[in-house]
């Protein structure tokens, strides 16, 4: 067509018409047109060819208002009425998220619904686009599953350690409190084995202290880690064996208790696992645990005394086993809706022991044959408190032995269901998938086929690595191949690494992803997980979780429910000063170790005559006291600093292994703050120093600033704050104690601090050195998990790990740290630029209500039109005039997508960004 020169209506018209005519035709989105009927019925008045190709209607075949209920099953008939009639009622352009599943696979698409009306304000069409974000959509989904499977990582690495702690502490606090009650020989035992439990932790606590740091420090060898992990794991042996002598001496005074608490029966067991794993791995003995579906996934009742229970069965059947498997099996016989009857069996295939002496297992300080303790040493305490904590729980232990056969110990528990277990379900394609099974063991081959069926997924189970070779060429001849296989490690004659060797050789890029089961070294398969020779490494026992967490490494399957887990960030104190009083040398390289971690700056004392000498001389911020020291103890020096004339606050936290509720007494009626065991729960120090410190100092500070609004400004604020999608605002005014105002406080000060990185964003990466770069990304990840940014927390986790492994950072990852602050702070400035009505930077000041209104149009909401006057007055006389007026007359046409794509082209055109 020839272009008039001058403005011709009709032929503006028809130009118009002929170039969305082109794109209707030529559209990969799904663009249609739906007719309004006089009936209240909608029907197709015609649709483009992507919109058939999708239907699945031949693309030249002619409708004309083609009923909608005829088209399609009721279900989704329904859903696009009620969508329709949305538009209807709304007068005006709607934007909606769309879901379907097509072929098995799960689609998403972003629809914009336009209702046209005649003159008498009639409904007579709804005409729509359908853009498809499936990509998107799975994109994000897999960033949320790696940051939970980051989280599920770092909070299993100290698991086992913290769960010990806090059983100690529970014991400790239960035995001193017995001893006043005894009479004077039981009171003197006691006395006996509570002083001997303080000389013992301070070994413990180097053990488990040091080894936890070392491990810390990612040490290059994979034969140091190992042995790290294993003078760890010692120590942890050693803390339970301490634990059975104090609860012998709880249980004999009658001080100890059950609680009822909700927990994961899963959880329980791997725990269990875990902590048996490396003495079941000396003696190559395998640890099989086998879980009835019909157990709830959640139970109440006292897990710590449970999985004592079941540690000491396990570590029982490993000492007197020498060759085979040990199996856990666990099933229930529900009694009601509320209650189980849960069953523990350990099941093992060693000594045995004489019916004549089965009884006398169960009675202190014996065992089956006095000659026996020579042989596998231990103290006869075991399943002495195990029996006692089962009639604790009203439950009972059996057992069942033959010489040279083996034992089955059976434990029997009354639980409690809670009233709400999590939901799981799991959809699957309609093609079923099928797996191989490799292990040379039949009961853990048959427990993972069943796992995997009820994933709807078939499986064939082989006992050796050429039965799987055998298995994988017979599938590849019939045209059956196999999506995955599962393979066992330590198997005979070819084991699991060997056999996934020779598949990779064998069938090259045709073979099917290996995923790799094993209890223990995991790092000895990490070159085979470089290479691509096996995909990814399983840890045993193998739970529902984990299973699906590898799966849908590989396959689309609906979520499980699992439950949330938390990480506890280090806190940066590098701002505070404290005074560390301990007399042991190990102790103190311990505390210094975690500290460390933390940034502050930490004075040493040996004792409290020269804590006392180093106050006078310095003011700190905190003391962490020991109790037991030579010259002045930590009693006698918290006694005389509270009497000295200090003009400022000076916390004190007793730390020590002194920890019963008496002790407790003593070190608060001294004036001393707060408590923390021995061995050091590193994440009980750092919430005990934030609790002392961080809030603290944020109140003092903040207090020295401008008043905050009022109450009702306040209010606003709050809500203001509750609409940023990228702020988990409850959780973090939970975690400062629902203290809103002090929330509201730390958030303006976060506001302020990186208020700069507007004018330039760059400034995130003009650190040159690593280590400047780790300090900032430091403090920037402990800042934003206080204001609940959790985001930018978990994207400064992964940089700042990489950097202390010493590793290439990803900069797509900074990249996205910059974009994800910029744009927290660019909402944050929209709230608090208006309540301070102080001098901003024009740029900056534009760049905010940029920021607004781009959220506005990303949400589809018509108040995006009140910011008109103010872009236009913030632009004027500069050169981003004509861009703020193209802004404008799209968001006038109801062109919000394109509108939004102008702003933020314009916001990357702007200084700093």
């Amino acid at each position: 067509m020839k272009l008039s020169k001058s403005f011709d209506q009709e032929e503006h018209d028809t130009l118009i018409k002929e170039c969305l005519f082109q794109l209707w035709s030529h559209s990969d989105d799904l663009m249609f047109i739906i007719a309004v009927e006089e009936n209240g019925e909608f029907s197709l008045y015609d649709n483009n060819a992507a919109s058939r190709v999708a239907m699945g209607i031949e693309p030249n075949k002619i409708y004309h208002r083609n009923p909608i209920r005829e088209m399609f099953p009721e279900e989704i008939v329904e859903g696009f009425y009620r969508t329709y009639q949305e538009a209807i009622d709304n007068k005006k352009p709607i934007s909606i998220e769309q879901y379907f599943v097509k072929d098995g696979s799960d689609l998403f698409y972003n629809t914009l619904l336009v209702p046209i009306f005649d003159k008498h304000s009639k409904p007579v069409f709804i005409c729509g686009i359908s853009h498809e974000t499936t990509k998107i959509k799975t994109a994000e989904k897999m960033a949320i599953e790696a940051g939970e499977k980051l989280q599920e990582y770092n909070i299993g690495l100290k698991q086992i350690n913290d769960n010990l702690d806090v059983k100690v502490t529970e014991r400790t606090a239960a035995l001193e409190l017995a001893k006043a009650e005894l009479e004077e020989a039981l009171e003197a035992k006691s006395s006996f084995v509570a002083r001997m439990s303080h000389e013992i932790r301070t070994p413990i606590n180097a053990v488990i202290g040091l080894s936890d740091l070392a491990l810390n420090t990612h040490p290059n060898q994979e034969e140091q880690q190992d042995y790290l992990r294993k003078i760890k794991d010692s120590g942890d042996i050693l803390l339970n064996l301490v634990n059975n002598v104090l609860d012998f001496s709880k249980i004999e005074a009658g001080k100890l208790s059950a609680e009822s608490v909700r927990f994961s029966i899963e959880k329980l067991i791997r725990t269990t696992v875990n902590m048996n794993v490396f003495g079941a791995h000396a003696k190559k003995l395998e640890l099989i645990t086998d879980i009835s579906d019909d157990i709830p996934e959640f139970l109440l009742g006292d897990p710590l005394r449970i999985q004592q229970i079941l540690v000491n069965l396990v570590s029982n059947a490993i000492k007197f086993t020498d060759f085979g498997s040990i199996i856990i099996r666990l099933g229930c016989n529900k009694l009601d809706n509320e209650n189980i009857l849960l069953r523990c069996d350990v099941i093992d295939p060693g000594a045995g022991i004489p019916s004549t002496q089965l009884e006398e297992l169960f009675s202190p300080f014996t065992q089956a044959d006095n000659s026996v303790t020579r042989v596998y040493g231990g103290t006869g305490l075991g399943l002495t408190i195990s029996r006692q904590l089962c009639e604790l729980m009203n439950g009972e232990i059996k057992v069942e032995s033959e010489i040279g056969k083996g034992s089955t110990f059976s434990v029997f528990l009354p639980l409690l269901i809670p009233a709400q277990q999590p939901r799981v379900e799991t959809t699957y394609s309609d093609n079923t998938l099928q797996a191989l099974v490799v292990d040379d063991h039949p009961l853990p081959r048959n427990i993972l086929a069943q796992l995997l069926k009820s994933f709807g997924i078939e499986s064939l189970c082989v006992e050796s690595g050429w039965e799987a070779i055998e298995a994988i060429s017979q599938s590849k001849q019939s045209n059956s191949a196999f999506d995955i296989v599962f393979m066992d490690w330590q198997m005979p004659d070819m084991n699991g690494i060997e056999t996934s060797k020779k598949i990779k050789e064998l069938f090259k890029e045709l073979a099917p992803p290996i995923l790799m089961i094993s209890a223990y070294d995991k790092h000895h398969v990490q070159p085979y997980l470089d290479s691509g020779v096996v995909k990814q490494f399983i840890e045993k026992p193998v739970g529902k979780s984990t299973l699906f967490n590898a799966l849908n490494q590989f396959f689309s399957l609906e979520k499980i429910a699992i439950p949330n887990k938390r990480i506890e960030p280090i806190p940066n104190l590098s701002e505070f000063h404290i005074l560390l009083v301990e007399d042991n040398l190990i102790n103190q390289q311990v505390a210094l170790g975690y500290l460390k971690d933390t940034e502050i700056k930490v004075d040493h004392a040996e004792n409290g005559q020269v804590a006392i000498n180093k106050i006078k001389q310095t003011q700190y911020d905190l003391i962490l006291m020991d109790i037991q020291m030579p010259i002045m103890d930590g009693l006698t020096a918290s006694t005389f600093i509270r009497k000295m004339d200090l003009d400022y606050e000076l916390p004190i936290i007793a730390m020590t292994a002194h920890t019963s509720p008496e002790d407790e007494e003593k070190s608060l009626s001294v004036g001393m703050n707060d408590h923390i065991p021995k061995p050091i729960p590193a994440g009980l120090l750092y919430k005990t120093l934030e609790k002392h410190l961080v809030r603290k100092n944020a109140q003092k500070n903040l207090a020295l600033k401008p008043k905050l609004p009022a109450k009702s400004a306040i209010s606003d604020e709050l809500s203001m704050l509750h609409k940023i999608h990228s702020l988990g605002v409850k959780k973090a005014i939970d975690a400062l104690k629902n203290d809103s105002e002090l929330y509201l406080k730390i958030v303006r000060s976060f506001w302020r601090q990186y208020q700069p990185l507007l004018k330039d964003s760059n400034l995130i990466f003009s650190e040159h050195d690593n280590q400047h770069l780790l300090n900032y990304i430091h403090s920037l990840k402990s800042n934003s998990a206080y204001i609940g940014a959790q985001n930018i927390f978990k994207d400064c986790s992964i940089i700042e790990d990489r950097l202390i492994r010493k590793k290439n950072i990803d900069r797509s990852t900074l990249t996205d740290v910059s974009k994800n602050l910029s744009t927290l702070l660019i909402e944050l400035g929209f709230i608090f630029n208006r309540s301070e009505g102080e001098h901003i930077d024009p740029e900056i000041d534009f760049k905010i209500t940029l920021g607004t209104v781009l959220i506005l149009l990303e949400q589809s909401n018509f108040k995006v039109e009140n910011y008109f006057s103010i872009l236009e007055s913030k632009s004027r006389n500069t050169e981003y005039s004509k861009d703020t007026t193209e802004i404008i007359k799209n968001i006038i046409d109801i062109e919000y997508e394109r509108a939004a794509q102008l702003v933020r082209q314009l916001l990357l055109k702007l200084p700093g960004s």
